[in-house]
């Protein structure tokens, strides 16, 4: 969404004035190592928010709702992560492309419960078969016990703040994010695609299920996917870009919000100790797309229980169950 065509819950809606063509951005992102499951990564991430890229976005005063209009290109639009599978399989020209709302007749309908809930995701259409549950899935029990110590290898996050853009798909919170934001790990970078809220947390660390669960998604032009997890635990402190988010998130399924003048910076729900648990495993919905890098912190984030209530209350329970760890390696390691 660019700037110029956006509008906040806070102004006056405008008529947009996108622009009739995009360049080529130079990418940062380092062409380096191919993962298997880049081969199937655009198809993948497409099914897991749904395939709603054909539609743009024209503006209300407070929310973005779906238009099937002419497609725009917009230069710095905060992708989802559909657009992420692009990173992996297409030119960088092809990043720019115009948010969209998920399209619920173009994708299958699953649930997290009943009879399109979990246990039968793989049931529901040819493209979930991993969501069988073998043992390459997430989220996972980590503990300590069970992890293999390694030497200090930080997770470098060169964020920056972006306008907020928030939807609700009716299974989770999203926030997409402006191009320009990295993580660098083992040598490699992934831009920065989107944020997603779980509640509760998916992960399990020594044994405690967190209240809630924020996972950065990014993804690389070569297909890699690496997922940031952090623990959101009640407590005391109020923390300014998780209560910004939930000001403005949307209540109902298909709503946006984009504040142009709101920003956020998701450096500041990281907490201060950065060390981490690594395995490999998935996304953790359909279609599942194995191959995943996740890096759990292994430090939470206090949040007011109120926050975490009113984040409960927008999507309902979204986690899905725990998935054998089979023979995986977990690494615990110093993040300096």
């Amino acid at each position: 969404m660019p700037r110029a065509a956006a509008v906040s819950a806070r102004t006056t809606s405008t008529s947009p004035n996108p622009p009739p063509s995009c360049p080529s951005p130079d990418s940062s992102v380092r062409r380096t190592r191919t993962e298997p499951a880049a081969r199937s990564v655009l198809t993948s991430l497409d099914q897991s928010l749904g395939q709603g890229r054909q539609q743009s976005l024209r503006q209300s005063p407070s929310r973005l709702r779906a238009q099937p209009a002419r497609q725009w290109c917009f230069p710095h639009a905060p992708r989802v992560l559909g657009l992420a599978l692009a990173l992996g399989a297409a030119p960088a020209a092809t990043w720019q492309t115009g948010i969209a709302l998920p399209d619920p007749e173009a994708m299958p309908q699953w649930t997290y419960a009943g009879d399109k809930g979990p246990e039968h995701w793989s049931e529901l259409d040819s493209t979930f078969g991993a969501c069988a549950g073998r043992d390459t899935q997430s989220p996972v029990a980590l503990a300590e016990a069970r992890a293999m110590t390694t030497p200090c290898e930080p997770l470098r996050f060169r964020y920056r703040s972006s306008p907020l853009y928030v939807t609700n798909d009716g299974r989770a919170l999203r926030l997409g994010y402006d191009r320009g934001s990295h993580l660098v790990v083992e040598g490699l970078s992934y831009e920065l695609v989107e944020l997603r809220f779980h509640t509760p947390a998916e992960h399990v660390i020594n044994g405690v299920r967190a209240d809630a669960e924020i996972q950065l998604i990014h993804a690389n032009n070569r297909g890699d996917i690496a997922v940031v997890a952090v623990a959101l635990t009640a407590g005391s402190r109020v923390n300014s870009v998780l209560r910004r988010v939930l000001e403005n998130a949307p209540r109902g399924p298909g709503e946006n919000y984009y504040g142009r003048n709101v920003g956020v910076n998701p450096l500041f729900l990281l907490p201060g100790r950065k060390d981490y648990f690594a395995y490999r495993g998935s996304l953790t919905r359909p279609p599942c797309t194995e191959g995943v890098h996740w890096y759990v912190m292994r430090t939470p984030v206090e949040v007011p229980v109120a926050d975490l209530q009113r984040l409960a209350s927008l999507v309902g329970p979204n986690a899905r169950p725990l998935q054998r760890l089979g023979n995986r390696r977990i690494t615990k390691t110093c993040g300096l």
